[in-house]
């Protein structure tokens, strides 16, 4: 795809038929790809269409493209990912926020929807997605933890880029509760949750650019939600609540009982699946 005179629209074409074997999107990731190359928003792309680009631009395209072309998720290329009402950075440090996760915010705004300042505890919170969203449509104390201090790293990047003046959003390297203290009215977490053998047969091509301790969850999987369930009541205010993203194997195990939990709901996602369990502590 060398020249200097390609239209967008040729471009995109050109580029869509390269990741089709890639992809399963494959022109709508060449018009992200090339967006980003323009400086410009995908919307505004759909206006340039008959315009031609200039060779800077072509070129760092086409070095967008091979790296796409080599199976590296486009969040990472562009540093940018849609999650509920905003955009986070993310880069390799971190997991890429996914749709069904959409599902913990929203529960959480639900039961949030009448409480002034609350206190919430964000644990595992890579980019920090979660915590920062709960906190774009509620009143409250966030806190992210994590035991990665690259993912802290991020997340503290996209808390200073959504809310710049926030002076009631802390962070915390721990792993797990280990160095938490204090209770709080909600807790949430989106754990790892891929067993050994959900290592092997998925993560690969575009999961393999992802940091490895946001997937694996021990054995079989469910080793690190189990060490959250058995301790999460310990930092629950009375009635306080707790919410967890579940894996493909995550609601085999709800019908346990935890120390101090009660199960109130499971929430299933696009796809059909068990994906945000509620709990109360009792």
């Amino acid at each position: 795809m060398n020249g200097t005179a390609f239209k967008v629209s040729e471009l995109i074409g050109k580029a869509a038929e390269k990741l089709k074997n890639i992809s399963e999107t494959p022109r709508l990731d060449a018009e992200i790809l090339l967006a980003k190359a323009l400086g410009t928003s995908r919307f505004e792309l759909f206006t340039k269409y008959n315009e031609s680009i200039d060779t800077g631009a072509e070129k760092l395209f086409n070095s967008f493209l091979e790296r796409r072309a080599a199976f590296e998720p486009v969040a990472y290329i562009t540093n940018e990912k849609e999650f509920f009402e905003d955009t986070f950075f993310v880069d390799s440090r971190v997991l890429i926020p996914r749709p069904e996760t959409e599902f913990i915010v929203e529960e959480a705004i639900s039961l949030l929807k009448n409480t002034k300042k609350a206190d919430i505890l964000d644990i595992c919170c890579g980019s920090g997605c979660i915590g920062l969203s709960i906190k774009r449509a509620s009143d409250c104390a966030l806190t992210l933890s994590d035991i990665s201090p690259d993912a802290l790293a991020v997340a503290k990047l996209n808390a200073e880029r959504l809310f710049p003046a926030a002076n009631d959003i802390s962070f915390i390297q721990s792993d797990l509760f280990s160095t938490i203290s204090g209770k709080f009215d909600l807790i949430t977490a989106n754990p790892p949750y891929l067993s050994e053998n959900d290592m092997k047969n998925f993560v690969v091509k575009e999961l393999s650019f992802e940091p490895e301790n946001a997937f694996f969850g021990g054995r079989t999987g469910f080793e690190i939600t189990e060490k959250i369930l058995n301790n999460v009541h310990k930092f629950l205010k009375h009635g306080g609540h707790f919410i967890s993203e579940l894996g493909f194997e995550g609601s085999a195990f709800l019908g346990r009982t935890f120390d101090g939990l009660e199960l109130q709901s499971v929430k299933k996602d696009y796809s059909g699946i068990d994906r945000a369990a509620l709990f109360r502590k009792i």
